[in-house]
């Protein structure tokens, strides 16, 4: 088993019995699997993008799952410690939620720092996130939600022309952007 794959059963191990607190209150696991999805039909593979597909797989683990850290390292001897580093980067601080009420300037700041610090590898994973998201909220009725979650987005887009297959990820933005 390749590391893509023992990442995709650890998310789903980590967020068996779970449903989505947002959009579409589906099994949670439904989530990473549409984000994996979706750098996968941008051009990302197993063979060439290993890390960038296992953080896919486990972008919400710290954020929303009990799981240790150890987890993570546990997966891969060699590669583990650059999926947990990636997965530490787009994991929103634990135990805030929506109702803080600095909650929107938290997570604004959140977003702006993934925009500046991450490496494309990781930044295509938040870009590849926050669509999937924007989509859920669509399919759910909940268009003018889905709109400020896409422009809350905004740092993200100009970090495209960094990432491996910008031309896709662009066409896709562009897509999700003429739906909201």
């Amino acid at each position: 088993m390749n590391v893509v794959d023992r990442m995709a059963r650890l998310a789903m191990i980590a967020h068996n019995g779970v449903n989505r607190k947002g959009p579409g209150n589906k099994p949670y696991i439904v989530h990473p699997h549409a984000v994996v999805a979706i750098l996968k039909e941008w051009g990302y593979t197993e063979q060439d993008d290993a890390v960038t597909l296992a953080v896919a797989w486990g972008h919400d683990i710290l954020e929303d799952t009990e799981k240790p850290e150890s987890a993570i390292l546990a997966v891969d001897d060699v590669l583990g410690p650059r999926i947990l580093a990636g997965i530490k980067m787009l994991t929103f601080k634990p135990g805030v939620s929506s109702a803080h009420p600095d909650y929107g300037r938290l997570k604004a700041d959140y977003i702006a720092n993934v925009a500046r610090d991450a490496s494309p590898e990781i930044v295509v994973v938040k870009i590849a996130d926050r669509l999937c998201n924007t989509l859920d909220y669509l399919a759910d009725g909940e268009a003018e939600h889905a709109h400020a979650y896409l422009g809350y987005g905004s740092p993200l887009r100009g970090r495209i022309g960094d990432c491996k297959y910008a031309a896709a990820i662009t066409s896709t933005w562009h897509m999700v952007e003429s739906c909201v």
